[in-house]
């Protein structure tokens, strides 16, 4: 009997672990495995957050050009070919014709705009600072999506490594509790409840692999790719970077942090469009010219030239400049708020990303001294359940204890790696050691 019952254990021991082995044995040979910093370009490259920061960056590139522009003439040449069924008389060569044949230059220049022209270009100017520093602020941002979604799928690995540790001893209680049970000291509770544990055990296994397969899952798609993706191994940080003064920290976040920046430059751009609509009120003077060749011949014989010199003020326009001025001046009051807003939270955040990197490292050091006194603790009730001092419930209480404070160890030092990745958002620059 004692043969069954420790063959029936043992069956499920091959069994549980064939389906911990699949998914993270073969499986994870045809899995992509990537670093972190590979994470992170990878996420540059293909997350919409930074695709779409990256063409407003183009796009007020584009402003800027088309703003340089305006300081130069325009130039157009046109060129005319006709025919009719109805002949004409043609004073210059006396005869009857059909055809014509006309070609024609002309250029265009403001000479003065009131100032339009270079408000609008610094506005453009403004506008390509203030992409740059939402290019920058959504970088950090998409790296601190691809760090969260990478430390969560090493972590996954960690925890199913955990789990198949608390699966492995759960059987090996089993076998013993079997064993003691055939050998008359031990009853048939502990064996029921060595049954409970090792259910137990499977079903917190199979929800840690679940949580691996969907953690890849994330880290694909921030990637831009459609499947699972791996991290290397031991990743995951066991203590914090070294760190400057929290007054440094605060005066670096204040000028550096990219969602400042951003802010900053975005009231820098409205601003100088507000300045742009006071051109409005003053004259623009223009310089138009134009040179012709037509005839009815091929190539056109007869010439002719034209200068005009135009000036317009405008005196009223239904209040829209006004209106402009108002709304313009409007929305430069909000983006100044909004840049003090953000130079303060930039403060705030670096502050409370420090100290949250400073009690994360603490919690690891605590959830490491828990492992180890768990891991005392569980060989102490092992040896004296052998010798019948402790029960079988002690016994599955420490295993379980044991699980929680490697789990907790775990969870511990992916909240520091994404405590690190916070900061790192909020400064605009790398720190990790």
């Amino acid at each position: 009997m004692m043969e069954r019952r420790a063959g029936r254990a043992a069956l499920r021991i091959g069994t549980s672990v064939f389906f911990w082995l699949c998914p993270a044995g073969a499986h994870a040979q045809e899995l992509r495995r990537v670093t972190l910093d590979e994470a992170v370009q990878l996420a540059w490259q293909a997350h919409p957050v930074a695709i779409a920061a990256q063409v407003g960056v183009d796009n007020a590139e584009t402003e800027r050009l088309e703003a340089m522009g305006s300081f130069l003439p325009s130039l157009t040449l046109n060129g005319v070919y006709g025919n009719s069924s109805n002949q004409r008389f043609d004073q210059s060569t006396g005869r009857l014709v059909s055809t014509s044949y006309t070609a024609q230059t002309q250029a265009s220049w403001e000479l003065f705009s009131g100032g339009r022209r270079l408000a609008s270009y610094r506005a453009a100017r403004a506008g390509v600072d203030a992409a740059d520093a939402g290019l920058v602020e959504a970088r950090f941002e998409t790296a601190l999506l691809a760090t969260s979604a990478f430390y969560a799928a090493a972590a996954a690995v960690e925890l199913v490594s955990v789990n198949a540790q608390r699966l492995a001893r759960a059987t090996q209680q089993l076998v013993f509790a079997n064993t003691r049970l055939d050998v008359g000291t031990a009853t048939r509770s502990d064996v029921l409840r060595a049954e409970l544990e090792l259910g137990n055990a499977e079903l917190a296994l199979i929800d840690a692999q679940s949580g691996l397969r969907t953690a890849r899952l994330s880290l694909g798609r921030v990637m831009g790719v459609a499947g699972e993706v791996a991290t290397v191994e031991a990743v995951l940080p066991i203590e914090p970077p070294p760190l400057p003064p929290l007054d440094t920290l605060a005066a670096r976040a204040e000028q550096a942090s990219p969602v400042a920046r951003s802010a900053r430059a975005a009231h820098d751009a409205t601003q100088a469009s507000r300045m742009s609509t006071y051109a409005f009120y003053l004259p623009t003077l223009r310089l138009n010219g134009g040179y012709d060749w037509f005839s009815p011949t091929f190539p056109p014989q007869t010439q002719s030239w034209s200068l005009r010199l135009t000036a317009s003020l405008p005196l009223f326009n239904g209040f829209q400049r006004e209106a402009n001025v108002a709304r313009l001046a409007a929305a430069e009051r909000l983006a100044g708020a909004r840049a003090r807003d953000a130079t303060i939270a930039a403060r705030a955040g670096a502050l409370n990303a420090a100290l949250l990197i400073e009690s994360e490292g603490q919690r690891v050091g605590i959830a490491r001294r828990a492992v180890a006194l768990a891991q005392e603790d569980l060989r102490v009730q092992e040896e004296r359940y052998q010798i019948s001092s402790a029960t079988i419930v002690e016994l599955q209480t420490s295993q379980v204890a044991l699980a929680d404070a490697e789990s907790a160890f775990v969870r511990a030092r992916q909240a520091l790696g994404v405590a690190v990745a916070t900061l790192e958002a909020v400064l605009g620059e790398r720190i990790g050691s």
